[in-house]
């Protein structure tokens, strides 16, 4: 063995460190990953919502026909309807608000004649709440599963080897290998 090999192992060992120092300041946090899915949910909130200068109609009237699915023209609501039933249909909810009858009222007869199918989003109560159900327990189940990963994958990193612990003949092999490095640079 060489003098000053452990001088070399040393700085061996040293070279090796920071790398192992920059994987411990940066592991994959669970508050990052967290921070970034509730970003995600904000953006997501914020543009499914109505813009703040949009102009309401006066009445109950058009807020009725807008939240109204077109018999006629199927996967359209009804003020998106070409078909001359939708706008008589949209006229006569109009007419009805003008008369006076009440919007349960007029929402209880358009749904005695055409059915549950109107409703663009369906009714909260039988079947209905399975539409707000299922995804609700979807979205808190794949919560639940995002956490369990990220607390896994959030462990310490594995800790830098020592010097004494390295091979005394892999050490020399690699000190052989920089300085050969070194003289051809």
């Amino acid at each position: 063995m060489r003098a000053g090999c452990g001088a070399d192992a040393r700085s061996v060992a040293e070279r090796m460190q920071p790398a192992a120092l920059r994987a411990a300041a940066d592991p994959p946090g669970l508050a990052r990953h967290c921070v970034l899915f509730a970003a995600m949910v904000c953006c997501a909130l914020a543009s499914a919502a109505p813009p703040a200068n949009a102009q309401q109609e006066e009445g109950w009237g058009y807020a009725l026909a807008n939240e109204l699915m077109s018999p006629w023209c199927p996967g359209f609501a009804l003020p998106d309807c070409s078909s001359g039933y939708a706008s008589e249909l949209r006229l006569w909810i109009l007419e009805q608000e003008r008369l006076g009858r009440s919007e349960d009222e007029v929402k209880a007869e358009i749904l005695a004649k055409y059915g549950e199918q109107m409703l663009q989003a369906p009714s909260a109560r039988g079947r209905g709440i399975l539409a707000y159900a299922i995804p609700a327990a979807l979205i808190l189940a794949g919560g639940a599963v995002l956490v369990v990963f990220l607390r896994k994958q959030g462990g310490a990193p594995a800790p830098a080897p020592s010097a004494a612990a390295l091979d005394p003949a892999l050490l020399s092999r690699v000190e052989a290998e920089i300085e050969a490095s070194n003289r051809d640079a």
